[in-house]
């Protein structure tokens, strides 16, 4: 529960302004975060704090795993995260995520040109430590600003 409690923070830190909340799908006994948005959603200190140029043609895509224990207990998961983002229109751009550790939290953010108004497509494969590979697939809709 405690990382999906700093997870919710960190999207939260990471989406301001955003309209939709974070998401999820479960695996199993793993349950990925993910969300997506343009980086100009950014509030200014945070995209500063953690590298990342604000721009109304970027997108960020942000993922954490955590396992959820017989007893309920949820712990953060560390992998490999790679994925692809789609436009309708066809242009594809592969994500190449970089991972974030903070206060007993794990984050892995990508981020990917954007051109709004667009919808684009997310398969993200992750690869937990010690469990097998899950793809995971979602829309986007991205609005100009």
């Amino acid at each position: 529960m405690r990382l999906a409690a700093a997870s919710i923070g960190i999207a939260l830190a990471l989406l301001p302004f955003a309209a939709r909340p974070q998401y999820e799908q479960t695996f199993g006994d793993m349950t990925v975060h993910y969300s997506a948005l343009s980086t100009e959603r950014l509030l200014p200190a945070m995209a500063k704090s953690y590298g990342i140029a604000r721009s109304d043609n970027r997108g960020l895509v942000n993922i954490a795993i955590e396992r959820k224990a017989a007893d309920g207990k949820t712990t953060p998961v560390r992998a490999a995260v790679t994925g692809t983002a789609v436009s309708l229109g066809g242009d594809k751009a592969p994500l190449k995520f970089r991972e974030l550790v903070e206060e007993g939290t794990v984050s892995y953010l990508g981020e990917f040109p954007l051109s709004a108004p667009d919808t684009y497509t997310f398969t993200i494969t992750v690869v937990p430590e010690s469990a097998a590979p899950y793809t995971l697939k979602f829309n986007q809709d991205f609005v100009a600003n």
